[in-house]
């Protein structure tokens, strides 16, 4: 109902307030119930607290070791990603897995791109390691990888799960549910771009992966009905020496658990 509301009133509020209906439409968050595998892997993992006042929430498995830190995706939440941390961590990694900021355990009810890319900096900051590696999936791994060159951080290893080369998911995904008109959706991309401090036409040559090269590994699944596959491709045309593996009967989320996943990961860190 909401959406059948806001797609008229897109397309007769004034532009200025037609974008801010869209922007806060497009900020709200949900939080999926968390399966019983993802309870389990999460039971094992201590509560880590970070960002201002600490009121931001990450989970840790393994005390010592090379540090891992996973990123969970838009409306997503750590708990997805924490059997693969958990299957880590026996690796002997420490593995830290973030909820952003209105994600998980964290605060709030809505977030922003700019909320994923400040979140993981401020995690990596709090945890005082060295990062071997940042394993995160859909635009968690978008934002890791932008945050190298806002933030400054940098990982030995770096594992995109599901990954768009450029945050146009929610272009699609606005266009389809409330079909603004052209200049509000013209706006709203200026406005995300704006969170990853560039324009949008710099943003959609994949400029957020530069030079990751072979410390990058691309992992999609061919039925994926929300990330086209065929970035993966166009990622690794983009990052020479990068290694691409698919699988072919996951789709968006539930590939976080697939055994082809934790293996690859596992191998491509170990290396």
């Amino acid at each position: 109902m909401i959406f059948k509301i806001a797609r008229l009133l897109v397309r007769t509020l004034p532009e200025p307030a037609a974008f801010r209906l869209v922007c806060s439409l497009a900020g709200r968050t949900q939080r999926p119930s968390v399966r019983p595998t993802q309870q389990e892997a999460l039971a094992q993992a201590r509560k880590v607290h970070y960002g201002p006042q600490g009121r931001n929430v990450a989970w840790e498995w393994g005390q010592t070791g090379p540090l891992v830190i996973l990123v969970h995706g838009w409306g997503g939440r750590a708990a997805q990603i924490a059997p693969l941390a958990a299957a880590l961590a026996e690796q002997g990694f420490r593995c830290v897995a973030i909820d952003v900021t209105g994600h998980g355990s964290s605060p709030g009810a809505r977030t922003t791109w700019r909320c994923f890319i400040d979140d993981i900096a401020a995690l990596t900051t709090t945890l005082g390691q060295p990062v071997h590696a940042y394993v995160a999936h859909s635009a968690g791994a978008l934002t890791a990888m932008a945050a190298r060159g806002i933030h400054g951080i940098a990982a030995a290893r770096y594992v995109c799960i599901c990954a768009p080369s450029h945050p146009h998911p929610p272009i699609t995904v606005i266009r389809q549910k409330l079909d603004p008109p052209p200049g509000v959706l013209q706006r709203y991309r200026e406005h995300i771009a704006q969170q990853f401090d560039a324009d949008w036409a710099t943003l959609a040559t994949g400029t957020a992966y530069a030079d990751a090269g072979s410390n990058l590994l691309l992992f999609y699944d061919t039925t994926d009905r929300y990330i086209d596959h065929e970035e993966g491709n166009r990622l690794q045309a983009l990052c020479p020496g990068a290694q691409l593996v698919k699988t072919t009967q996951y789709g968006h989320t539930r590939v976080l658990e697939a055994p082809e996943l934790a293996q690859a990961v596992g191998e491509f860190l170990q290396t």
